[in-house]
């Protein structure tokens, strides 16, 4: 089910610093058990030797003891944090089961500030829906910001009837006289919050499942652009993320859209912000923004991938 409850997190202030963006893992380690010594000859008298079928477990992940002629490695303790640990073959003896994973989702390296613990929460591959615009309105996550005086903000995304690939609705965001960012203004976009959740104290999701995003978009002018954000917390200023200084440099990558409804898939590898930010596996808010100060464009069919992007109507659970 969808949180409702979420609030828009733009603010004017910030705006500028983030469109400038789109225009201008610590990961995880990985346990392994190192080889068993060989155990004494075998006798008679039934020492432990080359006849051995089974080493002993290691110890938090360190040594397997186990006899010259192991069949079978044992498993290593879990590891405490990150990824699951794969032991290593014991002398003689063919690779062991990996250790079990105590910490970590879906793969994503542990993290500080406002995404650790409890602050993320975990997408699976059901869960990739953003957006299809079918609801009864537009969703309470979807905020826009536009530098038209003398009233800021006054454009807002609006949902529109007929959809991108014959479903019933889509986005729809236009409006005129904005300053840009080349003009000394902070320039035009629509913004959802993907994770930002005050109440339940969450910051982030856990986007590791997936590649990329996909969307369907058109525009009333062929060749206009529009630039793909990924809020992240590296980027974000505290207290929502976690920068101090020379925040909003957002990962992003922009696509030129044409007068008909295409579909565009932007990996997350793709997307880099103007100080080298990257998707490091935890989304906040996801962007559209234009470089315009004239502007209409739309949006559909937004969701997020994994290998191939699905040209069908989003389907699975909501990201929300």
């Amino acid at each position: 089910m969808r949180n409702t409850t979420l609030r828009t997190l733009v603010l004017p202030a910030s705006l500028l610093a983030i469109v400038l963006a789109a225009t201008t893992h610590a990961g995880c380690s990985t346990g392994s058990d190192s080889s068993g010594s060989p155990g004494a000859a075998g006798s008679n008298t039934g020492a432990a030797g080359a006849d051995n079928t089974t080493g002993a477990a290691g110890a938090a992940d360190t040594t397997g003891a186990a006899g010259a002629g192991n069949t079978t490695g044992a498993a290593g303790a879990s590891n405490p944090t990150g990824a699951a640990g794969s032991n290593l073959s014991g002398v003689g003896g063919t690779t062991g089961t990996a250790g079990a994973s105590a910490t970590g989702s879906g793969g994503a390296p542990a993290t500080t500030g406002v995404c650790a613990g409890m602050g993320t929460r975990p997408l699976d591959i059901s869960q990739g829906k953003v957006d299809d615009f079918e609801e009864a309105a537009i969703l309470p996550g979807w905020s826009s910001f536009n530098d038209v005086q003398p009233m800021m903000n006054a454009f807002q995304i609006m949902q529109a009837a007929g959809g991108a690939i014959g479903t019933g609705h889509y986005g729809h965001y236009s409006g005129t006289g904005a300053k840009t960012p080349v003009m000394g203004g902070f320039g035009v976009g629509t913004i959802y919050n993907m994770a930002i959740d005050h109440t339940a104290a969450i910051f982030c999701v856990d986007v590791t499942a997936f590649d990329g995003v996909t969307f369907w978009a058109k525009a009333a002018t062929a060749g206009s652009k529009v630039g793909v954000n990924f809020v992240v917390p590296k980027t974000n200023m505290t207290p929502d993320g976690d920068c101090m200084t020379g925040c909003y440099q957002h990962p992003q990558k922009q696509v030129s859209l044409t007068t008909d409804w295409a579909q565009y898939s932007v990996p997350f590898s793709a997307a880099m912000g103007g100080t080298g930010a990257k998707v490091e596996g935890r989304i906040q808010q996801l962007g559209f923004l234009s470089p315009d100060s004239n502007w209409d464009f739309s949006i559909d069919e937004i969701q997020l991938y994994k290998g191939t992007p699905p040209t069908t109507a989003v389907m699975g659970n909501s990201t929300m």
